[in-house]
């Protein structure tokens, strides 16, 4: 009887291993899985923020030279235009000689016309839809992340200051 009864305590403890040993592995597992997709949003928070800021430092720029030039003034500098702002800080229109912020030339981003940060490269286009009553700075920031082209958007307008609601 007792050698019957360990040849079956024998049995047991091989299935009762094979079992924790899968419970383990699956545990492993998710727990790689779940790293690696922290890792990955990580990324992308990464590079979110990064074209957030960019889009912004359009906007903030808009605004001071809107203030600094005057409604009329920047919406004549502007115009309805598209332009690439591929330096950092972005650059405007100035008339101060000791600024040496100039605006670029009206046109879409092309090929290269980007701007390196946090490991990837960004695209920032800028759309102004300029009217008499307001001014729409519309900011696009693009990027690569692992193969997926994504954006970013800001849109702001501008009023004159005498403007009533």
């Amino acid at each position: 009887m007792t050698l019957k009864l360990i040849k079956n305590q024998n049995g047991s403890t091989i299935i009762e291993l094979l079992i924790s040993l899968m419970v383990v592995g699956l545990v492993v597992t998710a727990v790689a899985v779940a790293s690696t997709y922290s890792i990955k949003n990580t990324g992308e928070a990464r590079f979110r923020q990064a074209a957030s800021t960019l889009a912004q430092e359009v906007v903030e720029k808009s605004r001071s030279e809107k203030t600094r030039l005057g409604f009329v003034s920047f919406n004549s500098a502007v115009g309805s235009n598209t332009y690439c702002f591929d330096t950092i800080p972005a650059a405007f229109d100035n008339s101060d000689p000791d600024d040496d912020y100039s605006m670029p030339a009206p046109g879409a981003c092309s090929t290269g016309e980007t701007i390196s940060l946090a490991g990837s490269e960004f695209t920032r286009e800028v759309v102004f839809d300029t009217s008499a009553t307001s001014i729409i700075v519309e900011v696009n920031v693009s990027w690569s992340d692992s193969g997926n082209i994504r954006n970013i958007q800001i849109i702001q307008e501008f009023y004159p200051a005498n403007y009533s609601y």
